[in-house]
């Protein structure tokens, strides 16, 4: 893939659509731009992934515009449960790169027929039925805007006017970001976060602070599934001697308190960057309060790992299954924190404008988060369990050593 140019991956079935997209490859060549195609045989591919990766690995790394175009078939559903082109926009929307989607005409057409009688038989005009629910996405439920098309030409017209508006804006973002104060913090944001700098519109601080949290939790997702499927990629650690287990669970259960108690103590900044007045937000002290939270919800996940990679004596294996789901209900209430409160500013900003604002309306930071009381309970009374169970043990050896003396002074 060339540097200077722009990647234009262009997203559909491949045989039925198949005079569009040769079509699309020349529209886009002659503009000066890569065209990429999965039926081309220079599209990017990894010999060590299969085809469905592949394609998904395109998007990720190299399309800089996707292009979706659906017709009247949805194609092969994969493991998934999804089409490979809906997967590939799927992936296209998480990267947050521009997105143009066109819809074959007859199929708008079909669309509120088959919403009306989702049950009726359109094997005369589809594949999978799957398609409708793909386009109602795309139409209707991601709020993207999505042009029709009975032909190449169509698509080709809008494409060359879209794409002279998005330069058109591009350059308008460029100076602004010229121009403006936090120039620095562009390339350690996501394009969203940056979108929401750029545009500025009232409730953008507060709105950049969680979007940077999101984007960060997100980023974590992978060490999220080590911590819940228990994939342990450190050596294990073996503690059979009882007092040294003791010790560092100990150690391992203040840590936890630290973490958590830490996490509260961000309030304090997050009150000094924060201005919920006329004066203007401090966008690096948020982000830096924004990372700092990101940082303790990795750092909750490592820690119930290390605790999951503890090879430890069988009797003792509740209390540690116990220990290491400590921080689930935290780590769940950090996910959340940050989406709920996304989805709660608009409202927020409705009710200051009315001036019905109330205490439970307002976005807090940190929100209250602490170990269940419940698993607390339920911790302490396995650990006092296992130290009478270790006490009881150790005093049955001393018993038995002791007798086995008077029985040798004996002989």
């Amino acid at each position: 893939m060339g540097t200077a140019n722009l990647n234009i991956f262009v997203s559909s079935t491949c045989y039925d659509l198949s005079q569009i997209r040769k079509d699309l490859r020349e529209f886009i060549t002659s503009l000066g731009h890569n065209p990429i195609l999965s039926e081309q045989n220079d599209f990017p591919i990894d010999p060590q992934l299969d085809n469905w990766e592949n394609c998904i690995n395109a998007v990720k790394k190299y399309a800089d515009i996707f292009v979706l175009i659906i017709g009247n078939k949805y194609g092969y559903v994969g493991k998934t449960g999804k089409s490979i082109t809906n997967i590939e926009y799927l992936t296209a929307v998480q990267k947050g790169i521009p997105i143009y989607t066109f819809s074959l005409k007859q199929m708008t057409t079909i669309l509120p027929l088959w919403e009306r009688n989702p049950d009726a038989d359109f094997s005369n005009v589809v594949d999978n039925k799957q398609i409708f629910e793909f386009l109602l996405d795309v139409r209707k439920k991601s709020g993207r805007w999505n042009f029709e098309f009975e032909s190449a030409q169509d698509i080709m017209d809008t494409l060359r006017k879209q794409l002279s508006i998005l330069f058109r804006n591009s350059l308008g973002l460029r100076k602004k970001i010229v121009s403006s104060p936090y120039e620095d913090l562009y390339s350690k944001i996501s394009s969203k976060a940056l979108n929401i700098i750029m545009q500025k519109e009232e409730g953008y601080d507060i709105k950049f602070f969680m979007q940077v949290m999101q984007d960060g939790i997100i980023d974590c997702s992978e060490l999220k599934n080590d911590y819940l499927y228990s994939v342990i990629l450190r050596p294990i650690h073996e503690r059979r001697n009882y007092a040294e287990l003791f010790d560092w669970i100990e150690n391992k259960f203040d840590e936890l308190k630290s973490f958590i108690s830490s996490l509260h103590k961000l309030s304090n900044a997050f009150t000094q960057f924060y201005k919920d007045n006329d004066d203007e937000s401090d966008l690096r002290g948020l982000y830096y309060v924004a990372s700092t939270y990101v940082e303790f919800y990795a750092n909750l996940l490592k820690w119930g790992i290390s605790v999951k990679g503890i090879f430890v004596p069988k009797e003792c294996q509740g209390l540690m299954t116990l220990l290491s789901d400590m921080p689930s209900s935290i780590i769940s209430e950090m996910e959340k924190y940050p989406k709920e409160a996304m989805e709660k500013i608009p409202r927020c900003i409705e009710k200051i404008r009315s001036g019905t604002v109330e205490k439970g309306d307002m976005i807090l930071f940190p929100f209250e988060i602490d170990i269940p009381e419940s698993i607390a309970i339920k911790y302490k009374q396995e650990l006092d369990k296992l130290s009478e169970q270790v006490k009881s043990k150790k005093s049955k050896s001393n018993k038995n050593t002791n007798e086995q003396e008077c029985e040798l002074g004996k002989i």
